[in-house]
């Protein structure tokens, strides 16, 4: 009892398919890293008062806060007028700060 099935066309494909393997990517990165660091600027401001906002004590808050100089691994003591203290005793200027990271959960 086997019924034979209607036969499926299909074309036949003579020419190989080479196409993928000229595709590539350039990508300009002195456009994007202009870029980030215009909104990095920005963004510090709107950081650092979430930092004092939150509910916990902003000295127990470990951050990261990197700067034209270099990288800090610490806790912001307090602010003052243009600039922020940290538990260690630097001082540093608002205007030289990339970027701050929050390592603990606010």
């Amino acid at each position: 009892m086997k019924k034979e099935l209607p036969r499926i066309y299909k074309n036949n494909v003579s020419k190989k398919n080479t196409h993928n393997k000229d595709v590539f990517y350039v990508r300009n990165d002195s456009v994007e890293q202009e870029k980030s660091e215009y909104l990095e600027e920005v963004d510090v401001e709107e950081k650092l008062r979430k930092l004092f906002r939150s509910s916990r004590y902003v000295f127990n808050i470990g951050v990261v806060i990197k700067t034209v100089r270099g990288e800090y691994d610490t806790k912001i003591a307090g602010k003052v007028k243009n600039s922020i203290v940290t538990i260690d005793g630097v001082v540093i200027p608002i205007i030289e700060i990339k970027d701050i990271i929050i390592k603990d959960r606010l």
